[in-house]
């Protein structure tokens, strides 16, 4: 069980069905042995009774009945009986007996004595038995027995009541246990989303925000935070200045190799590599700049202008190619994303499209509560299934007939992933070309 949660609901859960139990145990024990202690105390006081009115009427079987005139005595076989035999061997006995006597009770003695026996007709009786001397100097042995069954009924219905209350008891428990498993988490929960938003806005965890319990953990986060941007701002600086090392020989190797060419010498190879050194350089900047600025500062573009900027350029260097832009862009288009980058992306789109079209290419946007989508399709002959894919890894190239690096769409992947945003490559439906999808997180 590897959730907090789940642990502590779990506990709460058996520590609550622990004391349940426990607590009805020990308390319908209680109960028990206090209504057998009220019952022995009303069978003493009856057998109290059978003695007074033994000693009034002086052992006469006759005169006892109008001595103890309960009528419970009266009714063969009503659960209450008395029995009373003397030294000289006079057995008295209630009427509630019939005929039947009480067993036998081993040497009672003068201290009273209690146990349960199985008297008339079957029944479960508690008898209370002692030997006592009247005034008269007879001694008799005076016996008292009540059936239990109003007792155990009793005992019964109090145990269904102990249960029930214990159980609404134990629910409550495990309800409270949820609360405050819930209270105690929150602090967790409002790091996880403050961490969370650490992605998107710079700046510390706020320590003072959270119990103290959690603060040594904020901190060692915040630390660790601190740790990661300084190896993230290292490893751009070094990025950038080996950048910058490269592209300035570059640059000097290109104006030899142009000499060269223009003397006559077959350099084309060279010059391609540094086409695609220059080319990796340039996404290596984009990479970069888009993780510092698209990631943090979180920035909104107006689409309108940058799409109808592009739409304008395109549309001239398609006329001299013979060929037609087709705009579909609705206004009011705004997404989360640096208008120079998004300038980037589309501009590779398009220049691809233009590339592989044959007589027409079309820019078409849609928006939702959530995505902007930017759709830039042609009627070329369209990317290979197998090759969807491909088109988007750095230097890919599925055909070496026309110019390039094969890193155009590889630096428009990049970009678009920085601005959590997603890139499709496929097949167009109407125009019979590729088409490719760029989906951005809208902003008001």
């Amino acid at each position: 069980m590897k959730s907090l949660r789940s642990r502590a609901v779990a506990g709460g859960a058996v520590w609550a069905t622990v004391v349940t139990v426990a607590g009805t145990n020990a308390v319908g024990s209680y109960l028990d042995n206090l209504t057998l202690s009220r019952f022995d105390e009303f069978l003493t006081a009856r057998h109290a009774q059978v003695v007074v009115a033994l000693a009034n009427s002086h052992g006469e079987a006759e005169e006892m009945p109008h001595q103890i005139g309960d009528p419970v005595y009266q009714r063969p076989f009503s659960g209450t009986y008395w029995q009373a035999q003397s030294d000289d061997g006079r057995v008295l006995v209630s009427r509630s007996m019939a005929d039947t006597l009480l067993p036998a009770i081993p040497s009672p003695g003068t201290d009273p004595t209690v146990q349960n026996l199985t008297g008339p007709a079957n029944q479960e009786l508690r008898a209370l038995s002692q030997e006592v001397m009247l005034d008269d100097g007879s001694t008799w042995i005076v016996k008292v027995a009540l059936s239990t069954n109003a007792m155990e009924a009793d005992q019964n219905e109090l145990r269904r009541r102990l249960n029930v209350s214990f159980a609404f008891v134990g629910v409550l428990a495990i309800a409270g246990a949820l609360l405050i498993v819930w209270f105690t988490l929150r602090p967790l929960s409002q790091l996880r989303r403050d961490v969370i938003a650490r992605h998107e806005y710079e700046g510390e965890l706020p320590t003072e925000d959270y119990p103290l319990e959690v603060r040594p953990l904020v901190i060692e986060i915040n630390n660790l935070l601190d740790r990661n941007r300084d190896i993230v701002d290292r490893s751009r600086r070094q990025t950038a200045d080996l950048a910058h090392a490269i592209k300035t020989p570059s640059s000097v190797l290109r104006n030899e190799l142009f000499e060269l060419q223009l003397s006559g010498a077959a350099v084309q190879s060279g010059i391609n590599a540094l086409d695609r050194l220059d080319a990796q350089l340039n996404r290596s900047f984009a990479r970069m700049k888009a993780s510092q600025d698209g990631a943090s500062e979180k920035e909104v573009t107006s689409l309108d202008v940058s799409l109808a900027r592009l739409g304008r350029a395109f549309t001239a260097l398609a006329k001299n190619k013979h060929r037609e832009v087709i705009l579909d862009i609705p206004p009011d288009l705004h997404a989360k994303i640096n208008q120079i980058d998004f300038e980037e992306i589309l501009g590779n789109l398009l220049d691809n499209a233009l590339k592989w079209s044959n007589t027409a290419i079309c820019l078409s946007a849609a928006s939702s509560d959530e995505w902007v989508q930017i759709s830039v399709e042609d009627d070329g002959d369209g990317i290979a299934q197998d090759g969807e894919k491909r088109v988007l890894i750095s230097g890919q190239r599925l055909d070496e007939t026309k110019p390039g690096t094969g890193l155009g769409l590889a630096i428009a992947s990049d970009l678009v992933a920085a601005y959590q945003g997603t890139i499709d490559v496929g097949r167009s439906q109407t125009m019979g070309g590729a088409r490719i999808a760029v989906k951005l997180p809208c902003a008001e």
